[in-house]
């Protein structure tokens, strides 16, 4: 199959090849340094299979885009972490902001930034263990049964505020799934700096 580069030319792929192939065939350069992909448009993870026709455009980190989707895997290792370390606490939504990202959470037992230090150690840990970042999407009441099987009630509302028909996808890295549209890094150990820096009250 043909695929249609930023630039206009044509690259030849084998038939449901990957972002990420995609990237390699360009060059070893840019699969390193690929972050996500841009397909007709649209963002898509590097395991995106490709169709004969798409347009592509490698994302990197000297891409908006790029930077956008690392802060978004920071903000579910930051997620994975607070779940391991406060298994009771209750997760909602997890953005990306204008300076970096942020989670909002549900604790038992409110926390303060003297507890940054040690959330910043697992969050370390889990990069270092590369977990393979890897996205799956299930029917709505399946994806509402598996998030109440989690005791994830805001996830839970979440699901059940979206548009029928609407696309229900989740990413898995090891043993922590969160309910997303990503796209997300292709693995954890993509990830090179971060920094918790502040903690505020919300309001569900």
């Amino acid at each position: 199959m043909e695929i249609i580069l930023k630039n206009g030319d044509k690259l030849s792929l084998e038939e449901n090849a990957t972002c990420m192939q995609a990237a390699q065939a360009i060059s070893e350069g840019l699969a390193r340094n690929a972050v996500c992909a841009k397909v007709n448009g649209e963002l898509k993870d590097l395991s995106a299979a490709l169709k004969n026709g798409d347009t592509l455009e490698i994302v990197t980190l000297k891409d908006k885009d790029g930077l956008h989707v690392y802060r978004h895997t920071c903000a579910h290792v930051l997620a994975q972490a607070l779940k391991t370390i406060y298994p009771t606490c209750k997760l909602s939504i997890g953005p990306v902001i204008d300076n970096g990202f942020y989670y909002d959470v549900d604790f038992t037992t409110p926390i303060t930034m003297n507890d940054f230090a040690q959330i910043e150690v697992e969050m370390q840990r889990i990069i270092k263990s590369n977990f393979p970042i890897e996205r799956f999407t299930l029917p709505r009441e399946e994806a509402i049964k598996y998030m109440q099987g989690f005791g994830e009630n805001y996830k839970v509302e979440l699901i059940e505020d979206l548009p029928e028909g609407e696309e229900i996808s989740f990413y898995k890295q090891g043993n922590f799934v969160d309910l997303c549209k990503g796209p997300h890094l292709p693995s954890t150990g993509k990830i090179k700096a971060f920094k918790l820096v502040s903690i505020a009250g919300a309001y569900w």
